[in-house]
């Protein structure tokens, strides 16, 4: 089903039940389905509650449940993060190596000292069962959830409330660069991505371009993220000395100032219009589109 408002759905609180049900029936669905491979389950599992967070963040002034709502979607995901980021750094090493011409034994050698300690065992089917349970008991109560305000009302306070979120979160990214504020600025532009994608059928032609850019802006800033965290991972005491981290990690550093460079630039340029413009724009295509 399309991630979005229908111009059918009877109100906004219909609309969030039906597809907050679509995403969570969806996930229940790919863990059905044994033939996915690991990485591209917990991929989708993922961005689906991605997704669930994000539209609940679009109606959360006039959601009472919020708060309870998205912690338990947060534990949900908390439950199968590991499955996915025990692999990030490395694989990020790798692309960074792939542009060096370091000494290729050199560099395995590095990058096993890199993987997580197999002493810290993941128990995938374990995970992935208690996600299913998490995403059940959400989903068993998505018929209970009321929205106060009505038609573009219940979604323009959680459309600024994000959009200023944007703002102040490239802001603090550009004054102090580093994995964790490059982390917290990718997901804030993710949720206005979503909520753009959500709103996309409100004039599909326009809002095409906002939502591309939206895309490119936030696997840009996730690449720096990842680049970031490997840089300062192999500045660490126990890299010291190390002359081909150091290598790498300057690699790395390059790659990461080139991606940020661009989305500082982008960055402006989206953001540029103050929340309440941007959104009295959108509530007027909105009307017409429900008109």
């Amino acid at each position: 089903m399309p991630f979005a408002f229908r111009p059918d759905d009877k109100s906004s609180e219909k609309a969030v039940r039906r597809i907050a049900g679509e995403l969570l029936e969806t996930s229940r669905l790919i863990l059905d389905d044994a033939s996915l491979p690991r990485e591209t389950l917990v991929h989708e599992l993922r961005k689906n509650v991605k997704k669930t967070r994000a539209l609940l963040r679009l109606v959360r002034p006039g959601f009472r449940d919020f708060e309870r709502e998205n912690a338990a979607l947060r534990e949900a995901a908390r439950l199968i993060a590991p499955l996915r980021d025990a692999d990030v750094l490395t694989l990020t090493f790798d692309r960074a190596v792939a542009r060096t011409d370091l000494p290729r034994a050199e560099t395995a050698a590095l990058r096993d000292r890199l993987a997580p300690a197999s002493g810290d065992a993941i128990k995938p089917e374990e995970r992935l069962e208690a996600h299913r349970q998490a995403l059940a008991t959400i989903a068993a109560g998505i018929e209970d959830w009321k929205i106060r305000h009505k038609g573009f009302d219940s979604l323009s306070g959680g459309l600024e409330r994000s959009w200023d979120a944007c703002r102040r979160s490239m802001r603090k990214a550009r004054d102090k660069t580093g994995a964790e504020s490059l982390h917290l600025f990718r997901k804030r532009v993710k949720d206005h991505w979503y909520h753009a994608r959500l709103l996309s059928p409100i004039w599909p032609e326009m809002m095409a371009a906002h939502v591309s850019a939206c895309d490119k802006l936030g696997e840009a800033l996730g690449d720096a993220r990842d680049l970031a965290n490997l840089v300062e991972t192999l500045g660490t005491d126990a890299f010291a000395g190390d002359e081909i981290a150091a290598a790498i990690a300057a690699t790395a550093g390059d790659e990461e100032a080139k991606l940020l460079a661009k989305s500082w630039r982008a960055g402006a340029r989206l953001f540029a219009e103050p929340a309440p413009a941007l959104a009295r724009r959108w509530r007027n295509w909105w009307d017409v589109w429900r008109g």
